[in-house]
């Protein structure tokens, strides 16, 4: 009976086309004050976490378009910084968002660094760690990807994007590129960092995210134009992206 209760005032505390709840007195309107200062403050927390979006699309919009949102999503967490998570597949189903198709993948790339943000601390491995390998045990080699580190692509040239208003509110979005583009997420220490990677790059990073040997990504990108190996592992690894080498199937 409690729980239940407590699950029907959470509900009409994000939603205001829900009545106040049996056995809650509404003594002068303060639970619909109470009510609109949640709904305030997750609204709030959306924009900081999603600042882009909130710029891309202006204030009125994104605070009509993260009411929608707040009313069916309520908090899973009580750390605020994750509220938020399904916000880019919310914006993929916002019809009133559809002129700007690439929105979903910045908030997804905003949501990217944020989680990289708050990821567990590791100490990056540095490339020296390569040099006590022996060559001919290369290609059975695992890397263990930094728990900071997100790979993430788009049809659309989000980082482009993001990177144009890290230097102005308001850039001239039409001057860009509008190509593909693929991207590392990671932060190695203190400051999370957005690493622009070719197709090549992002397929071959890819391949050793998912715990395939070096030897099998080669492979199977042998016929995939301008793969170069050491230049992207040199890449990963200048990234601070690499917490560890295995060669336990050796």
């Amino acid at each position: 009976m409690w729980l239940e209760q407590s699950k029907d005032i959470a509900a009409a505390l994000i939603d205001p086309t829900r009545f106040v709840p049996n056995g809650i007195n509404n003594v002068r309107g303060h639970f619909d004050v109470y009510r609109n200062n949640v709904a305030g403050s997750l609204t709030r927390a959306l924009g900081e976490t999603f600042p882009i979006v909130k710029r891309l699309v202006g204030d009125d919009f994104f605070a009509a378009m993260a009411g929608v949102y707040v009313r069916d999503n309520m908090p899973v967490s009580p750390l605020l910084f994750e509220y938020g998570a399904t916000f880019a597949d919310f914006i993929d189903g916002f019809e009133p968002a559809g002129e700007l198709p690439y929105l979903s993948d910045v908030a997804r790339l905003e949501r990217l660094w944020l989680d990289a943000y708050h990821a567990a601390d590791a100490v990056p491995l540095k490339i020296d760690a390569l040099a006590a390998i022996a060559e001919d045990e290369l290609d059975d080699l695992t890397l263990t990807l930094h728990p900071a580190a997100f790979l993430f692509r788009s049809v659309y040239p989000v980082l482009s994007i993001w990177q144009a208003h890290q230097r102005t509110d308001t850039p001239d979005l039409s001057a860009l590129s509008w190509q593909p583009e693929q991207m590392l997420i990671v932060r190695p220490v203190l400051d999370v960092a957005i690493v622009r990677l070719d197709a090549a790059a992002y397929a071959f990073v890819a391949g050793l995210a998912a715990g395939r040997s070096l030897g099998n990504v080669c492979c199977s990108l042998v016929d995939i134009a301008d793969v170069d190996p050491p230049a992207h592992l040199a890449q990963l690894f200048q990234a601070g992206a690499v917490q560890a080498l295995d060669r336990s199937c050796i």
